[in-house]
C-alpha cells in the first residue's frame, strides 16, 4: 500500500499582504486538523494565549494540537523537527519570506520522501498591487511570487469600491493569466482552500455531475463519475482550461497512460498519484470532486467535457 505523504502548502507574498494574518487565522481555526506552520519569525503572529500549551525555544506548541515554528535556524532543521514529531502532523505550512520567491521552497515538497506538494499560495494586497507591480524595484519580486502560485488570495478588498475591485481583478488576469483567485479580507481564508480536497469521493448511481453532500466551507461542491478509460493528456487538457472559479479537484481515474490513479488539482497543477492494491481492487468507476466558488462553472457543461475524453470501456 502507499504510504500517506503529509501534504505541504506554501504561502508567498509580498511585505503587507496578509500572510501573517492569514496564517494566524489557521491556527486558530482549524477543525481538528494538526497543522505545523513553519515562519520566519513568529512575534507578529497574534496567537491567544489560552491557546499556547507550551513555548520550547523556536516552537509553540498549541491546545488544538497544532505547532508554530520559526524558521530562525534554518528551514532544514526546523522541518527535521516538525515530521520527527509524534504524533506527526496532518499538515505542514511554509510561509516564504515577503521578498522572495516561493517557488525554491515548494520544490521541497517534491523532494522530501514524506512530504506531497498540496499547492503555493500567494497573497496579494488589492489595494497595493498595480503599484507595486508598476515599481521598477519590486516588479520582478511581485511577478516571480504570483507566475509561481496555484491561487491567488486577494486580500484586503474591504478597502477597494465594488468597481475598483473589479478593475484590480482585470489587471491581475490580464498581466497573470489563468490562475484562480479568491476574494477575501483580513486573511480570512476556509482551510479546505489551502489543504486539499478531502472529500472522499462517493459513488454516484447515475454516473453524472451532483452536488455532493453539503459541507461547513463556504464553497460549491460538485461530483462528477463516469465509466470507461480517459485520456490523459486530454485531462490535463481540461484542467488547464478550466475557469478561475474552481479552486480544487481531488478523484479517482483510470486513464490511457496511468491506469488507476487518484488526481489531485490545485491551481495549474495537476498530479497523478498511485494508489495502492488495495484501493486499486476497489475502483470501478471514475470519480473526480471539484470544490468551486458558487456557479463557477456550468455542471452540464462541465460533466460533457469529461465524458468525451473517454478513450475506451473498462471491458
Amino acid at each position: 500500500m502507499a504510504v500517506k505523504k503529509i501534504p505541504l502548502t506554501v504561502v508567498g507574498g509580498f511585505l503587507g499582504a496578509g500572510k501573517t494574518t492569514l496564517l494566524n487565522n489557521l491556527l486558530q481555526t482549524t477543525s481538528g486538523r494538526r497543522i505545523a506552520v513553519l515562519v520566519n519569525d513568529f512575534g507578529p503572529i497574534n496567537i491567544d494565549t489560552q491557546l499556547i500549551a507550551q513555548h520550547e525555544g523556536e516552537t509553540i506548541s498549541l491546545t488544538n494540537g497544532c505547532i508554530c515554528c520559526s524558521i530562525g535556524s534554518g528551514l532544514d532543521a526546523a522541518l527535521i523537527d516538525v515530521l520527527s514529531r509524534d504524533p506527526q502532523p496532518d499538515w505542514v505550512v511554509i510561509e516564504s519570506s515577503g521578498v522572495s520567491d516561493p517557488a525554491p521552497i515548494a520544490s521541497v515538497g517534491l523532494t522530501e520522501p514524506s512530504l506531497k506538494l498540496a499547492g503555493v499560495v500567494t497573497v496579494i494586497d488589492a489595494e497595493q498591487i498595480q503599484t507595486q507591480a508598476a515599481d521598477p524595484l519590486l516588479h520582478d519580486t511581485i511577478e516571480a511570487q504570483i507566475q509561481g502560485a496555484d491561487l491567488l488570495i486577494l486580500n484586503k478588498t474591504d478597502l477597494l469600491a465594488a468597481e475598483t475591485l473589479a478593475q484590480c481583478r482585470a489587471f491581475i488576469e490580464q498581466r497573470y493569466g489563468a490562475l484562480p483567485i479568491y476574494e477575501t479580507s483580513h486573511g480570512q481564508v476556509d482551510e479546505t482552500l489551502l489543504f486539499e480536497v478531502d472529500e472522499t469521493p462517493v459513488l454516484a448511481r447515475d454516473g453524472a455531475m451532483q452536488h455532493a453532500p453539503a459541507s461547513d466551507h463556504p464553497f460549491e461542491t460538485a461530483l462528477w463519475t463516469g465509466q470507461g478509460t480517459l485520456s490523459a493528456d486530454g485531462l490535463m487538457a481540461y484542467f488547464r482550461r478550466l475557469p478561475r472559479g474552481v479552486f480544487r479537484a481531488k478523484g479517482f481515474v483510470r486513464t490511457d497512460y496511468h491506469g488507476w490513479v487518484s488526481i489531485q488539482f490545485a491551481g495549474r497543477r495537476l498530479q497523478f498519484l498511485p494508489v495502492g492494491q488495495s484501493d486499486d481492487s476497489a475502483l470501478t468507476q471514475n470519480q473526480i470532486v471539484f470544490i468551486q466558488a458558487p456557479d463557477a462553472v456550468d455542471l452540464t457543461t462541465l460533466a460533457a467535457d469529461l465524458d468525451q475524453l473517454t478513450v475506451a470501456s473498462n471491458e
